[in-house]
């Protein structure tokens, strides 16, 4: 029996660059594919539809779906039904980004959909909120590596990267009509919500937000305490947003040179200052040789309290060293010093100092960068998470 991965692309860049890193992993572990590109909607969907009618008739074909965001999930048939219910095709479905920015398509899954989140939480909030996905399960990011030579640090053209844009200069169609909530007061949820995640950092948005909501109005339903929090999710992004900031603006503050991609790094109130680089918005794949050159790659998660985050492990394969807020996914992977450099968002202040010992001490420096390289190497590329896809989701079925 042939094992066909089908893949999705087409849509987002940086989508496509890690589906072609799973696409080569599964491609080694002797895995077929199929890619449905988006820019060819027509072509593509009949060419599936084509592949999948040949082999239901021949019976040697076993298919999968593993894709990002949920892309194609709901892909129909001429007569309406979905696909991969239809033909039995496990839909595994690899989410980026918390899933409350996803409520509709978590809603609307194929039975045969398995969610894979990049966070803990994230795990628990599908398995709370949508009980009637088939399985849900943690896939921590991964890296991608851009060649095998890699510049010492001291011979790198960029002191500080920071690859990401400002999430607050994006987010103003998320923010709903805050007169909208009967059960409460949003002006006033907004600022105690946002406070709260402000001066602990260390909780999560719809932990603090069914905090507020029971200490309103008592009990509240399941079902209510999800529209609400998809309501008000944009103070995620903006928490993650004032951190992210804040990291930069610390640094260049303190006459440490820092270069940034991404939107809104020109729209603050502090872009003129000298210490800071601004390269603009640019493609995924662009960000990779740029890490290349960068003796320290700088990053704050997604308001990821048990996860990571792409950069993380970008950072590391490219031998650079690696700087980020902290998690308890990180602080179980990691030592702080020895792979990567971890700072607490409460200790923001200290983060300077941190950075200015990195480059005091170079040699130790490389030291890390080198064990940081090891260990993403051997345990954070999209082939080890190829691995746990096969061994836990695909061999269940």
């Amino acid at each position: 029996m042939k094992k066909t991965v089908i893949y999705f692309v087409g849509v987002y860049d940086t989508l496509d660059l890690f589906t072609e890193q799973l696409k080569a992993a599964f491609e080694g572990m002797g895995y077929a594919s199929f890619v449905y590109d988006a820019r060819f909607e027509q072509q593509s969907k009949a060419a599936l539809l084509q592949l999948l009618q040949g082999a239901d008739a021949e019976m040697h074909f076993e298919f999968s779906c593993i894709t990002f965001n949920n892309l194609g999930y709901n892909l129909e048939l001429p007569d309406g039904g979905n696909v991969w219910e239809r033909y039995g095709i496990p839909y595994i479905d690899i989410l980026m980004d918390h899933p409350f920015h996803y409520w509709k398509p978590l809603d609307r899954m194929p039975s045969t959909a398995s969610v894979l989140c990049t966070d803990r939480n994230h795990v628990k909030y599908i398995r709370r909120f949508f009980p009637g996905i088939h399985k849900a399960a943690f896939l921590p990011h991964a890296g991608v590596e851009l060649g095998s030579h890699h510049k010492p640090l001291a011979e790198r053209g960029i002191d500080v990267l920071y690859a990401g844009a400002l999430p607050i200069y994006t987010v103003a169609k998320m923010i709903p009509d805050l007169n909208s909530i009967p059960e409460v007061d949003g002006q006033d949820m907004a600022q105690e919500v946002l406070s709260e995640l402000v001066h602990h950092p260390e909780r999560t948005t719809e932990e603090v937000i069914e905090d507020y909501l029971k200490g309103q109005c008592g009990d509240i339903s399941d079902q209510r305490l999800r529209e609400i929090t998809v309501q008000m999710r944009f103070l995620d992004s903006y928490a993650t947003s004032f951190f992210r900031e804040q990291a930069v603006r610390i640094l260049v503050e303190n006459g440490i040179r820092v270069t940034a991609y991404g939107t809104g790094w020109d729209q603050c109130d502090w872009s003129d200052n000298p210490y800071l680089t601004y390269g603009g918005k640019v493609m995924a794949s662009q960000i990779l040789p740029l890490m290349n050159d960068a003796k320290i790659v700088l990053n704050t998660m997604t308001w990821f309290k048990s996860g990571a985050h792409d950069r993380i492990f970008n950072g590391m394969l490219a031998g650079a060293a690696v700087v980020t807020d902290d998690s308890t996914y990180l602080q179980r992977e990691f030592t702080d010093g020895r792979e990567l450099v971890m700072f607490s968002l409460r200790e923001m202040k200290s983060l300077p100092e941190r950075v200015f010992d990195l480059f005091g001490h170079m040699q130790s420096a490389q030291q890390m960068a080198d064990l940081g390289y090891q260990a993403a190497k051997e345990n954070h590329t999209w082939k080890n998470r190829a691995e746990f896809i096969e061994e836990e989701i695909l061999c269940t079925y």
